[in-house]
């Protein structure tokens, strides 16, 4: 019986699409893998293995027989397993220092190799003795081959293993440059004339991939800043009282109920309830909102925000692990990680692409040997060939883009769960909405209380909806349940709750079925007449064979602000909007014409939602569901794209695509309009990677020779590391994605 568990971990020493893909391919072909997913971008794998065949250290074995990195922790390094060469390098050669040396050996290369012939007279006349001059160029090669071996490492390690990468054009490429150039000094030492080596070749392609990998790095560094933003929101120890004695504990050791102290200007460090007094806090990584947001008593706080004001007291209502920002941080990591459908093309070129390479760069090679009858000649096309064909740019193309649009969507408090949301969400071609906690605030108010039997009296009726409804936790019942206890009634006691989705809820008083719902809920013999101003009507009923109405409790929810505007915004976009409520059809009219939404659909059951999705989606609309509450649930998982409001059912978040910490659908249009930049600037980083093998690998085959373009070794390295940052750039400008206010 399989035993499948499930690992994430990091590994180092990737460098382009070939490498993540290259140890998927690996990992793929063992029977007790069933799950393997690489991230260029943030050096992350998840592997999903069956413990009972294998363990997590023969994963890693195989790993590091590609020549990468395992580890379970990305910064810690346990000391016992790097080799004393290692150590050195960790303590002593830092990447700047790696740089700086590469630099300082290649241009004193340069010097030797091409000084006599431009600076004859700066160069004393014992460096240009033939041997002497050789001997050191092989030394300063050397020295600049050990500060790029990892190329050496990983290049062959992968070729070994049936997956070259990056790396193993450049280990190619110099190292048969070295090679032959080592040949041509031993020529030199017993006597032979030797037109010229090759070894600053070798130390110029080795600088500028280098230069080129560490400002990658650092912008893929940058790429992550939302991510390093919200994981400084978190914070390690807080104050518990207990007893009326404050004590500073670790935050994973609060648990649910705990009284915790926020002190002025300190995270919060878990979702609680405030206890006691009024407050103001900082909500900018939930919402993007910079304005504090004013709090009292009763309202829930969030992990990660900031307390802007005075201390304050908390109820723990979730341990730090489960708590918002921990979930936030997970939903980024989980987007930013994943593969979006577009990076499928990267990935099955780079499957084929270097072992292709490695052939057309062996026969060019061969042909201008052959034809110029000048091994040394074949020897540079071959090496062009190689080193100008490494494939990091279609590497980062799609992960840069991802990485950077999913951390810009953070700063405006949109969370997509995965990268295919984010590239599918630019698709959507028809909106639905929900009414309640979407377009309305979510906090209807009882605005009157209507009186149908004349036995009872307002209080009487109030009394009996609040008991009814204590068996729900749905908005109109927390409103209702609300204006009781404004009202200071006490509501009476129900049991034997029985609640219909989309209908209402019904319970046993005093051996009485009292029924709270819409007008389907109850068997009317006549019409009722009921406002029709977009007002929520719960009729208050008594069951039976024919049901008794006992009267009605009006409520308003007021709509959220801009919503005609936001509206008419996806309107011009191109896209449909449909609302679906369970309200009356009047209430639904009159909001549909004030805000300007082109379809209404009123008395919308849960069922209702879920086959008026599968019907749009069957006439080839791509459907975007905008909801909150649990009855949404079904229409969201259905639906192509599915964006819930944070503040609404644990079950709706749970099956969204696109959680919005905003709680306003401006969300909506910025999620759209985001994925939007996000695959066009995917596409454009494509097409340029694409274009710029298409043009320069023949030009490094030599096609353009008779027309005196040739690109040599030194120019073809250049152009590789320039078209990453190309690349790398480009996706920077995401950056500047501006959000609808």
């Amino acid at each position: 019986m399989k035993n499948i568990k499930t690992q994430r971990f990091y590994i180092e020493g990737m460098s382009c699409s070939s490498c993540s893909s290259g140890i998927e391919k690996s990992l793929k072909r063992k029977d007790f893998i069933s799950d393997i997913q690489v991230n260029l971008l943030s050096k992350t794998a998840k592997v999903s293995y069956d413990e009972s065949q294998t363990s997590l250290e023969d994963i890693f074995a195989i790993i590091s027989k590609l020549g990468y990195t395992p580890r379970l922790d990305r910064d810690n390094i346990l000391e016992e397993n790097i080799s004393l060469l290692q150590k050195f390098e960790k303590k002593f050669l830092s990447p700047k220092r790696k740089i700086i040396l590469t630099i300082i050996f290649t241009l004193g290369t340069l010097y030797l190799s091409m000084g006599g012939m431009f600076f004859e007279d700066f160069v004393p006349s014992f460096l240009l003795e033939s041997r002497i001059n050789a001997v050191l160029q092989l030394l300063f090669t050397l020295v600049v081959m050990h500060m790029g071996r990892m190329f050496y490492f990983r290049g062959f390690g992968s070729l070994l293993m049936g997956n070259p990468n990056m790396d193993t054009l450049v280990a190619i490429g110099t190292g048969s440059a070295f090679f032959y150039s080592f040949y041509l000094v031993v020529n030199i030492f017993m006597g032979a004339e030797v037109g010229g080596l090759y070894f600053e070749g070798v130390c110029m392609i080795i600088m500028f991939v280098l230069i080129g990998k560490n400002i990658e790095e650092r912008s893929k560094s940058k790429a992550t800043d939302a991510l390093k933003r919200l994981m400084s929101h978190t914070s390690k120890t807080t104050i518990r009282v207990k007893e009326n004695k404050e004590q500073e504990i670790s935050i994973d050791e609060i648990s649910i109920n705990d009284t915790i102290k926020i002190l002025p200007g300190s995270h919060i460090p878990v979702d609680g309830v405030i206890l006691e007094g009024e407050v103001n806090i900082d909500e900018s990584m939930l919402s993007g909102e910079v304005l504090p947001v004013f709090k009292v008593s009763g309202q829930q706080v969030y992990s990660g925000t900031i307390n802007t004001d005075k201390a304050f007291l908390i109820r723990a209502i979730k341990s730090a692990q489960d708590s918002t920002l921990n979930q936030i941080i997970h939903l980024i990591q989980c987007a930013q990680e994943s593969k979006a459908p577009i990076a499928r093309i990267a990935d099955k070129i780079s499957g084929i692409f270097v072992p292709v390479v490695i052939v057309i760069a062996i026969l060019a090679g061969i042909f201008w040997w052959v034809y110029q009858g000048d091994f040394g000649f074949g020897l540079q096309v071959f090496v062009s060939v190689l080193v100008i064909s490494c494939p990091c740019a279609l590497g980062l193309a799609t992960p840069m883009s991802i990485m950077i649009g999913s951390g810009r969507a953070a700063y405006g408090g949109i969370f997509f769960k995965n990268a295919k949301s984010l590239e599918n969400t630019q698709k959507v071609t028809t909106v639905v909405f929900d009414k309640t906690g979407t377009l309305s605030i979510g906090k209807p108010v009882v605005q009157k209380v209507l009186i149908f039997d004349d036995a009872l009296n307002q209080e009487e009726l109030v009394a009996l909806a609040s008991g009814v409804e204590s068996g729900s936790e749905h908005l109109i019942a927390k409103s209702i349940i609300g204006y009781a206890n404004n009202q200071h009634i006490a509501p009476k006691k129900a049991k034997d709750f029985h609640t219909r989705a989309g209908y209402g809820i019904s319970a046993n008083i005093d051996g009485r079925i009292i029924k709270l719902g819409n007008e389907e809920s109850f068997k009317l013999n006549s019409p009722l007449s009921l406002p029709n101003d977009g007002s929520i009507v719960v009729l208050v009923g008594e069951e039976g064979d024919s049901d008794r109405l006992l009267g009605a409790l009006i409520l308003k929810d007021k709509l959220k602000p801009n919503i005609k505007e936001y509206i008419a915004i996806l309107k011009n976009m191109g896209i449909k909007t449909i609302l679906l409520s369970g309200d009356n059809q009047p209430s639904v009219k009159a909001i549909a014409d004030e805000i300007g939404i082109d379809e209404a659909i009123a008395k919308a059951k849960p069922s209702d939602k879920l086959e008026k999705i599968k019907s749009l989606k069957k006439q080839k609309e791509i459907v975007m569901m905008v909801g909150d509450g649990m009855n949404d649930a079904p229409a969201l998982a259905v639906a192509d794209i599915s964006l819930v409001m944070a503040k609404g059912s644990d079950v709706s978040v749970q099956v969204a695509d696109i959680i919005s910490f905003s709680n306003d659908i401006k969300s909506v249009i910025n999620a759209i309009s985001l994925s939007g930049a996000t695959i066009k600037n995917i596409k454009e980083n494509l097409f340029w990677a694409f274009c710029y093998n298409v043009v320069f690998i023949p030009l490094a085959c030599g096609v353009g020779y008779e027309a005196g373009v040739l690109l040599n070794p030194m120019i073809a390295s250049l152009a590789m590391s320039l078209s990453s940052l190309s690349v790398v750039l480009n996706a920077q400008r995401l950056r500047k994605f501006k959000f609808k206010d």
